[in-house]
């Protein structure tokens, strides 16, 4: 009796000896599970304690930064030696997504980190914007200005119609008259439609094919030299194209000796290139088309100024946005206000070109040897200073009329280019 009470003592010591090991080892390893787990919580608030006291200054969410701080967790989750007790290593992108989800600390869930992402991405993009090149700028700008001529010609031409006969010496319309004024104010659209279109598309695809080679090529340039080197490249090509048709229309809407109220494009040109050369009745081949460009010099000189104002006027108003930043409306408002100032102070410079271009060489009553600005001064001294300032009314009301289309169909038209260039 007594030995089995004594085997039965020792098997109850040995049974409390097994519990308590077991205790003890259980709560060594409950012990050592939380230690490592506080160390890989240690490792994730110190990546993410660093990211955001270097982004400190950027933002003050901590949302902002999971995109940045991604990276820095996967590192030190990989760098911490973890036990059979610890979580799984996070090796790919999703085993982070995951294991951020299971931590309350982040309050963030994949969808969310998914959209941090993307967002980072997009400001990278803003930061950096794709650009076109030299070729893509002039192809865009060829579309544009195609759009933008037509548009500006059919809209604005019974204005230009007025402020031409306006600017005629000893003119018989006036503003008071309104009918008179703007009877067949649409005769000889046709030439302008024809030459506007393909010069228009030239003069755009030049300006922003220089304006990008000069930006391309690293040379300093101020925004003002910038724009007005790019446009004084393109005025004389597009003068070369447009000019014949610009002089023609001019004599139809005055209706110049020879020229009636509804002439027809074809017989108006014909009439142009049987002008007189002095006392010699020339053809095409003898001189005829020296006619056509009769004023090319002045409307390049005209073109210049009022061009460069315009540009650099619209510049300045837009802040240097760019065409991705300026909206349609933006671009009516800003490009009314820059035309109209153009015009208006160029003014003097129109009036002059129209009277040349409006009769034949022979009878624009000026002295071929007169430079530029004594043609002006004898305008002023003859008729009155008033008279170089002549159908300035209709001359701004077109200006802003024209410079609003030209404008918000430019910065649209160049968008949706720019926009299928950069897809490709």
């Amino acid at each position: 009796m007594k030995a089995f009470s004594s085997l039965q003592i020792a098997a109850s010591i040995l049974l409390l000896s097994s519990l308590v090991a077991a205790m003890a080892t259980t709560k060594t390893k409950s012990s050592s599970s939380r230690v490592m787990h506080n160390r890989r919580q240690q490792s994730y608030d110190t990546a993410i304690i660093k990211s955001l006291h270097s982004k400190s200054k950027q933002s003050s969410s901590r949302r902002g930064f999971i995109s940045s701080c991604t990276a820095a967790v996967a590192v030190s989750v990989l760098a911490t030696p973890l036990s059979s007790h610890a979580m799984p290593l996070p090796t790919q992108t999703s085993d982070v997504k995951n294991d951020l989800q299971s931590y309350s600390y982040y309050n963030t869930s994949p969808t969310n980190l998914d959209t941090h992402l993307i967002a980072s991405t997009q400001l990278q993009e803003k930061i950096t914007p794709p650009t076109l090149t030299a070729f893509q700028e002039s192809i865009s700008g060829f579309i544009s200005g195609t759009a933008v001529s037509t548009i500006k010609t059919l809209v604005k031409y019974p204005l230009d119609t007025a402020t031409v006969r306006l600017q005629m010496p000893n003119t018989d319309y006036t503003i008071r008259n309104l009918p008179m004024l703007f009877s067949g104010s649409f005769d000889g659209i046709v030439a302008p439609l024809l030459s506007n279109i393909p010069a228009g598309a030239v003069f755009f695809a030049v300006k922003d094919a220089t304006k990008t080679a000069l930006k391309e090529s690293g040379i300093p340039l101020p925004k003002l030299a910038l724009t007005s080197a790019a446009v004084a490249v393109a005025i004389p090509p597009y003068w070369l194209l447009r000019n014949p048709s610009e002089v023609v229309k001019t004599r139809i809407q005055v209706r110049a000796e020879g020229y009636y109220e509804g002439m027809s494009t074809i017989d108006a040109f014909k009439v142009a290139l049987a002008q007189k050369d002095g006392n010699t009745t020339t053809n095409i081949a003898g001189g005829g088309l020296s006619e056509l460009y009769q004023g090319y010099s002045e409307n390049v000189l005209y073109g210049l100024p009022a061009d460069i104002i315009k540009f650099v006027a619209y510049d300045y108003l837009t802040g240097g946005k760019g065409k991705a930043s300026v909206s349609p409306v933006e671009g009516a408002v800003y490009g009314a206000l820059s035309t109209a100032i153009a015009q208006l102070s160029t003014t003097p410079l129109d009036v002059l070109r129209n009277r040349i271009m409006a009769v034949s060489r022979e009878d624009h009553g000026m002295d071929e040897n007169m430079s530029y600005v004594e043609r002006l001064v004898k305008i002023a001294k003859e008729e009155g200073i008033e008279e170089l300032f002549a159908g300035s009314t209709p001359r701004v009301a077109k200006a802003m009329l024209s410079g609003a289309i030209q404008f918000a169909t430019y910065e649209e038209t160049k968008q949706k280019i720019g926009q299928f260039f950069l897809k490709q």
